[in-house]
């Protein structure tokens, strides 16, 4: 009675979003969208996993694939229960919730979107599918540029100039004094931008599943192209990049 109660408050709460979320999946809305939503108020105490899994394909309005043997090959049956009290979070957040709760410390959970289908198993699993995704970090390596070389302005030159009526006329001497050329800032310009990028992939490489890569053993590589980065790993490293990714049909 108790998880009856828990699953039905659970419908009861997100029915305030169930209309606009309707409309977007008429629309022609993707699975990503949908895991974007907010939910104003979630609460599952005690509630069976695969309860909360079917609340989770009632609501999106998506199919889900839940690999049971894999899951449960490893302890996590059908039947955990879980418990996970969330408010304004969106949907991909709170699934990440559930799939901590039933995985525990011991196993680790993922999924990944394809079209309307969401498949769910073991981060070993999904793990093994490899993708290739091109990032654009323009935005990254964007830098503010230190002035040290910019032309000084005479004010007496200036002064002398309107005083004598010669400012303003064309073929007079400059305004500017000690104006340093800057015919090798484009060289430097690239030089810099080539070390910002090599940082950048160490820091990925580094900080993101450092085992997956071939730096470490691993089969994912990445690799600059001007300003992007072409990364071939699997599903979960893609995640971890970018947030929720869909698959490519």
């Amino acid at each position: 009675m108790r998880t009856a109660l828990a699953l039905g408050t659970a419908l009861l709460v997100v029915s305030s979003v169930a209309t606009a979320q309707s409309r977007a999946k008429r629309s022609g809305s993707t699975t990503l969208r949908v895991l974007d939503q907010r939910i104003d108020e979630i609460a599952f105490e005690d509630a069976p996993f695969e309860q909360v899994m079917e609340w989770v394909a009632e609501y999106s309005k998506m199919n889900i694939s839940v690999r049971w043997q894999q899951l449960e090959d490893l302890g996590v049956d059908r039947d955990k229960t879980i418990s996970v009290s969330a408010k304004n979070l969106r949907l991909s957040q709170i699934l990440w919730m559930i799939m901590n709760e039933a995985g525990g410390t011991d196993v680790k959970l993922a999924y990944r979107a394809q079209g309307d289908l969401l498949v769910m198993s073991t981060e070993e699993d999904l793990g093994q599918e490899m993708l290739v995704r091109v990032y654009d970090v323009s935005d990254l390596l964007v830098e503010i540029k230190d002035f040290t070389s910019a032309p000084q302005i005479d004010f007496q030159q200036i002064s002398q100039q309107v005083s004598s009526g010669s400012g303003g006329g064309g073929g007079g001497q400059s305004i500017f004094g000690n104006d340093s050329s800057n015919d090798d800032d484009d060289d430097n310009n690239d030089n810099e931008d080539d070390e910002d990028i090599r940082e950048l992939i160490n820091l990925i490489q580094a900080t993101i599943s450092p085992d997956s890569w071939t730096t470490l053993g691993g089969t994912g590589t990445i690799e600059a192209f001007r300003n992007q980065l072409v990364v071939r790993n699997n599903i979960l490293v893609h995640q971890h990049l970018c947030g929720a990714i869909e698959v490519d049909k």
